[in-house]
């Protein structure tokens, strides 16, 4: 045993994993240990403004690099990935020249609603440009092995915009704090991945449109099937703010929403997420000598069923007075909503891992439908409350409720999948067994 453990710990994917966890870890800790203070300097419309300025750019730059970054990670040949970086880069330029040329087409036509994000309206390219660059520079620095690297670009974003926004409110700069600190966390954690880089970006000069032309083509089911899946993703978990912010003018109450929901992200993100990754390693080792995953996917589905269902409920008991302790007494509101968004992340907290058995049963295709349904439907309700009239406030009621049942229906069809396959192998052993006399 001693041996193994001394073994282990010189291995390269642990030390990896390692690097870019605490890296994860050490953010989440960082922006958490900030919430409190920020929170008492900033309003919730202040909060509002911010969310909505970062749905429509999160929206946006999903189009940054046409996912080519995500490409240029999993590309064999280096010269080709080299390519791939070099058309990334020039894609972002490229989509950020035309999302200017949006943000000017919509400040003229006075298109209803946008005028809530003002001057900031005019940094979107900014973003757009930072977010592909940036994304794309990442791609390259995982392909390199440079975790450290990667690790660091989360700490410099979060230590930037958070300590940013600290020292402007203390300097008397108001609201525009907020937002200037989201700026220099974008700026300053770009220019970390640039410099972290630099060795790669002189040698790209010497690639030929032409190259970069067959790169994109070879992996061009980035841009006709990633893109858009992570657009209407984008545009789902969006669509309450939008509503809220560019229809309602309710920007306090987009604020209330986006602190609640992003404080209950942080243990759903971190537990589910690397929940799901030793699920996903250990249940392909029994799929190779098994042919299933049966036994660990039901202990998986207990086991967070076990922890997510009391651990929520009693958030949903306590959440107004807790947001009000943590966060202070103008909050309260962002308490309310937590319990109403409680469920959402319970079942979230459980559906994310163990819906990776879609790709382990060779269901790909089912689950690319199924983001697609779960995206398109909650845009759409979301939406509907919006033409049908109803109060603004709804929008989060109907976002909880179709999320409750989208959720539902990725887990059930988790579970008959699993199943399924194990009524058929069952049926298989029992015709292969010998007929008795």
């Amino acid at each position: 045993m001693l041996r193994r453990l001394l073994t282990l710990r010189h291995s390269r994917f642990l030390r990896s994993a390692a690097t870019l966890s605490s890296g994860q870890f050490a953010a989440t800790a960082i922006g958490f240990g900030f919430a409190p203070i920020l929170s008492r300097l900033y309003s919730p419309a202040d909060y509002g403004l911010l969310a909505t300025y970062m749905s429509v750019a999160v929206i946006l730059s999903a189009l940054a690099n046409l996912q080519m970054a995500r490409a240029l990670v999993a590309e064999a040949d280096e010269e080709r990935a080299r390519a791939l970086l070099a058309l990334s880069l020039l894609l972002a330029f490229g989509f950020s020249g035309l999302t200017l040329a949006g943000v000017l087409v919509l400040g003229l036509s006075g298109f209803g609603g946008i005028e809530r994000l003002g001057f900031w309206l005019f940094l979107l390219p900014a973003t757009v440009l930072a977010s592909g660059s940036g994304g794309a520079l990442m791609g390259w620095a995982n392909r390199q092995h440079r975790y450290r690297l990667m690790s660091g670009y989360q700490l410099v974003n979060v230590l930037a915009s958070s300590g940013g926004a600290l020292l402007l409110a203390w300097a008397g700069a108001g609201a525009r704090g907020l937002m200037i600190g989201y700026f220099l966390g974008q700026f300053l954690s770009l220019l970390w991945v640039w410099v972290g880089n630099r060795d790669v970006l002189p040698t790209l000069r010497r690639v030929g449109w032409t190259r970069m032309r067959d790169a994109g083509v070879a992996h061009r089911n980035y841009a006709l099937w990633t893109t858009p899946t992570s657009i209407i993703e984008q545009v789902s978990q969006a669509s309450p703010i939008l509503v809220l912010s560019l229809w309602g003018n309710m920007l306090t109450i987009v604020g209330h929403y986006n602190r609640a929901r992003g404080l209950l992200m942080l243990p759903v993100g971190i537990l589910g997420g690397a929940i799901g990754q030793v699920f996903f390693r250990r249940a392909a080792q029994d799929m190779a000598r098994d042919g299933h995953c049966r036994p660990l996917f039901w202990r998986l589905v207990a086991g967070l069923t076990a922890i997510s269902v009391p651990s929520f409920a009693v958030l949903a008991l306590i959440a107004p007075q807790l947001f009000v302790f943590i966060l202070g007494p103008q909050w309260e509101e962002a308490g309310h909503i937590a319990r109403i968004l409680a469920p959402v992340m319970a079942l979230q907290l459980v559906v994310m891992p163990a819906s990776k058995v879609m790709w382990l049963y060779q269901r790909q295709r089912l689950d690319f439908f199924l983001s697609i349904l779960f995206a398109v439907t909650t845009t759409l309700s979301v939406a509907s409350v919006a033409f049908l009239g109803f109060a603004p406030e709804i929008a989060i009621d109907v976002f909880a409720g179709v999320q409750i049942l989208l959720y539902l229906v990725y887990l059930v069809t988790s579970i008959l999948i699993v199943e399924r396959d194990h009524r058929t192998r069952q049926g298989q052993a029992a015709d292969a067994a010998p007929l008795q006399p």
